[in-house]
């Protein structure tokens, strides 16, 4: 790879006047009496990054599901987790009465308009939450800008999983975090609501996650906790500033296989009747979205699935301040005696 590159930074430094390339699908015309080290460089850069990002995402993979799988929990608290999940229903209060119950399906890690499109075709309400884009790439500008409703999808700091992504993390400056919501802003103009990607470390830090969500609010953009860890204060945030703040019930594609997939999006379908609404993210593999589109005409029919801003509209037309926790029978039964 080094040889690619460096091959390439030979090249363009020894161009001569108005010459053009073709890089990456785009043309470049490069002076030779403005054409500077430095932005020979910064052309170098911009490909290189550009090149990590179609490595990075050509196969996506569930990076919140693996970085809960990462986090803090050990071998042991695994396996007692899974076995108290097999072994009970979960029970809910019934926070929403409607007709059917409510059904957000968010798909993150969407990265090119080949992933936006995917999820149009399969004529759901789906909601897409999108990595923060490149200044430059206007293709996807122009895809996003005509959606009609989409999420940010944020990095933040995680415990163990990592990548490429300009991750913000616990020890960043108010400044750099300001800095990162303005470009999002500036760049996606539409954006009402983020959350995360990763971020078991940085959604266990309460100084942190303050300074997020204060930054958000004012920029008017609500913060949804995509639940990479168990430990998260995004809920106690919740109760001491009495505010909605919505959060991940499950997560769809932890395995690929056709029956754990229907699995899951059964077990998001139960939780909506059980409580009247839940949110479950899945990620742009072939399979979790052929799982969906096949749902669509069988255990989807159950419930509404609608975008995130709705199920936010109700909830806060209904007055609901807390997302609402599961109440596990034991713990009734403990306050019952």
């Amino acid at each position: 790879m080094f040889y690619l590159f460096f091959a390439l930074f030979t090249f363009i430094t020894s161009l001569k006047a108005d010459t053009i390339v073709v890089v990456n699908d785009k043309a470049i015309t490069f002076d030779k009496e403005i054409q500077s080290l430095e932005e020979a460089n910064k052309n170098i850069d911009e490909y290189t990054k550009q090149y990590k990002r179609r490595i990075d995402y050509n196969k996506p993979i569930s990076s919140e599901s693996n970085d809960y799988q990462d986090s803090i929990l050990t071998e042991q608290n695994k396996n007692e987790e899974n076995k108290s999940r097999s072994n009970r229903k979960p029970s809910y209060n019934k926070i929403l009465k409607t007709p059917k119950p409510k059904l957000v399906i968010i798909i993150d890690d969407i990265a090119n308009k080949k992933q936006l499109n995917d999820i149009l075709n399969i004529k759901l309400k789906l909601t897409p939450s999108i990595f923060p884009i490149a200044k430059n790439d206007s293709a996807m500008i122009e895809a996003v800008s005509k959606l009609d409703f989409f999420m940010v999808h944020l990095p933040l700091e995680a415990h163990k999983y990592t990548d490429d992504l300009d991750t913000i993390k616990t020890n960043d400056s108010i400044e750099r975090i300001k800095a990162k919501i303005e470009d999002i802003k500036q760049i996606m103009p539409k954006t009402k609501y983020i959350n995360n990607h990763t971020g078991s470390k940085f959604t266990e830090n309460k100084t942190s996650t303050e300074t997020l969500l204060s930054i958000l609010d004012s920029y008017l953009i609500e913060f949804v906790d995509s639940k990479t860890t168990p430990n998260s204060v995004l809920n106690d945030i919740a109760k001491e500033q009495n505010k909605l703040i919505l959060y991940r019930d499950v997560f769809i594609d932890n395995k690929l296989d056709s029956t754990s997939l229907n699995k899951q999006i059964k077990e998001g379908v139960n939780i909506a009747k059980s409580r009247g609404y839940a949110i479950l993210i899945a990620h742009p593999h072939k399979e979790s979205l052929e799982a969906i589109k096949i749902a669509k005409n069988h255990i989807l029919k159950d419930v509404d699935v609608i975008y995130l801003d709705e199920l936010d509209s109700i909830l806060k037309n209904k007055k609901v301040t807390q997302y609402a926790q599961r109440i596990l029978n034991e713990r009734k039964h403990k306050n019952n005696q």
